[in-house]
C-alpha cells in the first residue's frame, strides 16, 4: 500500500460516507462534536484507504435533512444518487451534482454543499 492509499480525516459533527463500487456499498466513518460547542475538545484523527473505483462523500446538514426528512430517510436520499454516480464512473464534479440534484427536489431550506473525492 503506497502513502496516496491511505486517507486521514478529523471530523466534526457528521460522520462521512465512502461509497465503494461497484458493490453499491457505503460505509460510514466516525465524526465527534459539533465545532465550537465543547471549549478544549480534541478530534482523533482516523485514516481509512480508499480502495480504487471508489469515492468518499461529504455533505452538510442540509444535504441530508429537511422539513418532513429524517436524518436516515435524507442520507439514503444522497447516499443511494452517489453510490450509483460511483457505480456509473461519473467524476467527483458530476457526482456532486448528482447528490445535489437529488438534495434539491426535496425542497431543502438549508444551504447545502457536497465534496466528492474519486480514487480512479
Amino acid at each position: 500500500m503506497s502513502a496516496t492509499e491511505v486517507s486521514a480525516y478529523v471530523a466534526a459533527r457528521r460522520r462521512l460516507a465512502a461509497v465503494q463500487a461497484p458493490a453499491l456499498s457505503d460505509r460510514e466513518l466516525p465524526g465527534g462534536p459539533v465545532l465550537g460547542i465543547v471549549p478544549g475538545i480534541e478530534y482523533r484523527e482516523e485514516t481509512f484507504t480508499l480502495d480504487e473505483d471508489s469515492a468518499l462523500v461529504m455533505v452538510t446538514d442540509g444535504v441530508v435533512e429537511g422539513p418532513g426528512l429524517t436524518l436516515g430517510a435524507g442520507l439514503e436520499k444522497a447516499g443511494t444518487p452517489a453510490a450509483q454516480a460511483v457505480h456509473d464512473g461519473l467524476n467527483a464534479e458530476e457526482a456532486a451534482d448528482r447528490i445535489l440534484d437529488a438534495a434539491i427536489a426535496v425542497d431543502h431550506l438549508d444551504d447545502v454543499a457536497v465534496l466528492v473525492i474519486r480514487r480512479t
